[in-house]
């Protein structure tokens, strides 16, 4: 291994000891203590139903669970794609797919939650478009790819169509658990995030379909109003990140996916205006003030006065020092969405620029002292995109590439007959006896066996 990918590991490996729990195949917002995990700090079934501490969760411990969720499961399906997976990327992306599926299942009628509680069960009433933005990102990359096994692709199409069709049902305005409309949910609007949002959602219906009408009501909505929803392009200055990264998201799934070559590039336009803007924020991880590193770890809601909640982005309590320690990152998360956005516009050249300072943050970063998931799940899906898009650790990708270089790729070996079979444990689909005893885990099994590395074009 080259050193940025050494460093990188150390990032998954903070994420896999901290903050993933396998047997949802989900992760948490922040770090649990290891002796303490998944953490009582954590909001409860109970809690979360009660809209505390918040009805969106956050400071709940799993308000962002899809989101990082869909950043783990591009980074972890797209190492693999490229042929540079180690085993244990292999083992995640399984339990990651069952993730995929519980987000998008665990509710009644098709509500995709934001998260689940560590017993499975609870969630929170409101789901942001961000959420839906990053679900049908991912669930697109699943249905697209060839990395994924027939079986769990089959379950990707299924629950993608009962999602799509709830979409449907309310006319694409989002809705709370309630059925009560969403602050911020009407996904069509024609607007730089709606626009591309809305269309992803179709495109996402359309590869779980199949069908030319699938893809006729696609064309319908992109072409509307001189494909109002592929030219706007007004990016706030300096941009939310957040809203700026499942833009991005959304428009790369019209530049793969879209069948008219005028509207694919229109996308691209688009993904390349929007990392122009992020590049700006790209050096903000310098301002990250490492001296409260040291500082102890106790995200506890619980601790802090209660305060009533009052605006969509509302804490709906009093942080303390250890808050202090997360909320400081900030800087170091925007910076890491920032070099995502950047990355994913395919570009290397307008990439290139950037690169030693990406490559300073990411070799650079203590990873083993980042408290919030979301300046870790960004960084790495943004390394796996740097490596695909040839922008560094060229020699790790091109060796296992060399046809006559060692050990054929552990993706490779899933096409060995009777390999599920004699490798019971490393099948997501099959649950283990350890997991039988969970309910979800039981009822929805985990993700399907991955079968060769190949990328759809």
């Amino acid at each position: 291994m080259t050193f940025l990918d050494e460093t990188v590991r150390s990032a998954a490996a903070a994420v896999e000891g901290g903050f993933f729990f396998r047997k949802l195949g989900l992760p948490f917002d922040y770090l649990s203590r290891p002796d303490d995990f998944p953490s009582k700090a954590f909001a409860t079934t109970k809690e979360a139903r009660s809209g505390l501490p918040n009805p969106m969760g956050i400071g709940g411990g799993f308000a962002f669970s899809c989101r990082n969720h869909a950043l783990m499961f591009d980074s972890y399906l797209l190492r693999l794609e490229l042929g540079i997976e180690t085993e244990s990327d292999a083992m995640i992306l399984d339990r990651l797919i069952g993730g995929l599926i519980r987000l998008a299942t665990v509710a009644p009628k098709a509500f995709l939650v934001g998260g689940l509680a560590p017993d499975g069960r609870g969630f929170y009433a409101v789901s942001p478009w961000e959420n839906h933005a990053a679900w049908s990102f991912s669930a697109f990359r699943g249905l697209r790819t060839a990395a994924i096994a027939p079986e769990s692709q089959e379950k990707f199409k299924s629950i993608a169509g009962k999602w799509f069709e709830r979409l449907t049902r309310d006319r694409f305005h989002l809705t709370a658990i309630d059925g009560k409309p969403v602050a911020d949910g009407d996904l069509t609007r024609l607007d730089p995030d709606m626009g591309p949002v809305y269309l992803a959602a179709l495109l996402t219906a359309a590869a779980a379909g199949g069908g030319d009408a699938d893809y006729a009501a696609y064309a319908e909505a992109a072409e509307q109003d001189g494909r109002a929803r592929l030219m706007a392009a007004a990016v706030a200055a300096p941009p939310d990140m957040d809203r700026l990264l499942w833009r991005q998201a959304a428009l790369s799934v019209v530049a793969e996916a879209d069948p008219e070559p005028g509207r694919a590039s229109l996308a691209r336009d688009r993904m390349r205006e929007n990392a122009i803007a992020a590049a700006e924020r790209v050096p903000l991880w310098r301002e990250w003030d490492k001296s409260l590193l040291d500082a102890d770890v106790d995200l506890n809601w619980r601790t802090f006065a209660k305060i009533p909640w009052v605006a969509p982005d509302g804490l709906g309590f009093i942080p303390g020092a250890s808050w202090n320690r997360l909320f400081n990152e900030r800087a170091l998360e925007d910076s890491l969405k920032a070099m995502l956005v950047l990355v994913l516009a395919g570009d290397g050249e307008l990439a290139e620029p950037h690169v030693p300072e990406m490559e300073q943050c990411l070799a650079g970063t203590p990873w083993d002292k980042v408290v919030g998931l979301s300046a870790l799940s960004p960084a790495l899906a943004a390394y796996a995109r740097g490596v695909e898009l040839g922008l560094w650790d060229r020699g790790l990708y091109d060796s296992r590439h060399d046809a006559g270089a060692g050990e054929a790729p552990l993706a490779a070996k899933y096409l060995e007959p009777g390999y599920d079979d004699e490798n019971p444990e490393k099948a997501g689909h099959v649950c283990k006896q350890s997991d039988r005893k969970h309910p979800q885990a039981q009822a929805k099994g985990e993700g399907g066996r991955r079968r060769k590395r190949k990328r759809w074009k």
